[in-house]
Formats: structure tokens, C-alpha cells, sequence
């Protein structure tokens, strides 16, 4: 029995209906029917779309400037760069205080000879707490003076740290952290200033014990002086904290970037 070969018709195009076997040889055909078969109005807007493509060589130079561009944007990056590094300078807190804050004087001379208590502080006592007079007592010899440089400061970047001062002969400064030694001290001194405010007031206004009322504000303000412990970590803490913001400075203000 003899075989007849027969061409198979399995593809055809959508344009003409003309069939083809292989996909491969529809899709050349395809192509070029497409064009056959679009308007002229078709022609005209796909010719003018083609007017804008760039050519080849167009296409390079394009290439050519926009990695130029490329090039100096990261130089200026770098360059950039080392300006930031440079401009800020990691440093730490004692080594920046240490070379851009000298205090009037240093921070022991500062407590024993500089601490002013006066009468109004034991008045404050009489209506307040001892805690409350304290802090008072500590605004008022902080508070900013313009011929007076602190030996004592802290930041809000570094919370509840504490740094103090001594001034070397050379007068150069020496800044350290405060310890719990150097804060009871501070804050004895202004137990100290009370006591006298209180013994002087005392003596001086001895005809108003008469009144009942007077007396008895005058002996709860005792109370409340002898009253405070200074090793109670309650009380130190609160104390503490009322200075430290009253005082703190934030380092966000200056030029640099501080490490912690």
C-alpha cells in the first residue's frame, strides 16, 4: 500500500486566513499582514511615533553623558562625605567639656565658698518641703550668669549622669563624672546653709513666738530639716532628678556627634 504525503494546515492567520504548519513561519507572516492591514490613519501616527525614536548613535551618546553625570554625582558624594566625617568629629562627653568648657572655678571651691544660702531659703521651708527647698537653693546658685561658668553640668543625651569640675594650676580644666561622695557633699552644704538661716531667723524674730501658729510653722520647718536622710535612695534619686532637669543641656545643639 503506498503513502500519500498531505501538508498538514495546523496555523492561520487572523489577518488573511492564510494557513501555515509552523507556528514559526505564521508569526513572519503575521508581521507583515499586520501592516498590510492597518489604515492609513494607523500608518501615519506609527510613522510619526518612529520620527521620535533616537537612532542608534543617539542612543550611545545618551549613554555616555548620563554616566558622566553618574561619575561626578558620586565624586561629589565623596567629597561630601569627608566633609561629614570631618565636621563631626566623634568624641566623648568628658574630652569635649574638657576642651571647650572651663569653668569660673572648680567645683570644691565652688561648693564650700560659693553656696549661697539666704534668709529667703528658710522662709521657702516654712510653706515647702526640704526637698523642694534644696532644689530652690540649687536654681538659684546655677541659674545662668553671664560672668559665670558653671563647674557642674549634664545632658539630656546621657540621662541622669552628672559632670563636674576641677580646674588644674595651669587653669586648664579637668572634667570627670560625678560620684555619690560629691553629691551628698552638695547637698549638705545646703543642709548646713538652712541651719544657719534657720538659727539666725530664730534670733531674730524670737517676739513672734508668742503667736501659737508661728511656733509651730517654725518647728516643722525644723522638723523638716533634721529630718532628711541623705542615704535614702528615694530621696537622692528625687533630688537627683530635679537637678538634673533643671541643668541638662541638649548636645543636639552643637556641631558634633557625641558617643555615649
Amino acid at each position: 500500500m503506498s503513502l500519500s504525503l498531505s501538508t498538514k494546515k495546523n496555523y492561520c492567520c487572523t489577518g488573511c486566513n492564510k494557513e501555515y504548519t509552523r507556528k514559526s513561519s505564521l508569526d513572519k507572516h503575521q508581521i507583515l499582514c499586520d501592516f498590510k492591514m492597518k489604515t492609513p490613519r494607523e500608518l501615519q501616527i506609527e510613522t510619526e511615533e518612529l520620527g521620535d525614536t533616537p537612532t542608534h548613535y543617539q542612543l550611545v551618546k545618551i549613554v555616555q553623558e548620563l554616566s558622566l553625570k553618574i561619575v561626578k554625582m558620586e565624586e561629589s558624594m565623596e567629597e561630601m562625605k569627608k566633609w561629614v566625617d570631618k565636621k563631626k568629629q566623634k568624641l566623648d562627653i568628658i574630652t569635649w567639656l574638657n576642651t571647650n568648657i572651663i569653668p569660673t572655678i572648680g567645683f570644691l571651691e565652688w561648693v564650700n565658698t560659693q553656696i549661697i544660702v539666704n534668709p529667703e531659703h528658710f522662709i521657702y521651708l516654712m510653706e515647702n518641703s526640704i526637698l523642694q527647698t534644696i532644689q530652690q537653693i540649687f536654681e538659684d546658685n546655677i541659674r545662668d550668669k553671664s560672668d559665670f561658668i558653671c563647674p557642674i553640668s549634664c545632658f539630656s543625651q546621657k540621662n541622669g549622669v552628672f559632670y563636674i569640675c576641677e580646674k588644674k594650676r595651669d587653669g586648664t580644666a579637668e572634667w570627670k563624672k560625678l560620684v555619690l561622695e560629691d553629691f551628698i557633699l552638695l547637698l549638705r552644704i545646703a543642709q548646713k546653709g538652712i541651719t544657719r538661716e534657720l538659727t539666725k531667723w530664730k534670733e531674730q524674730n524670737q517676739h513672734k513666738f508668742d503667736d501659737s501658729r508661728i511656733s509651730v510653722i517654725f518647728n516643722k520647718a525644723v522638723i523638716k530639716l533634721m529630718d532628711i536622710s541623705f542615704s535614702q535612695d528615694n530621696n537622692m534619686s528625687r533630688m537627683k532628678n530635679g537637678l538634673y532637669n533643671y541643668l541638662k543641656k541638649d548636645l543636639k545643639s552643637f556641631e558634633y556627634e557625641f558617643e555615649f
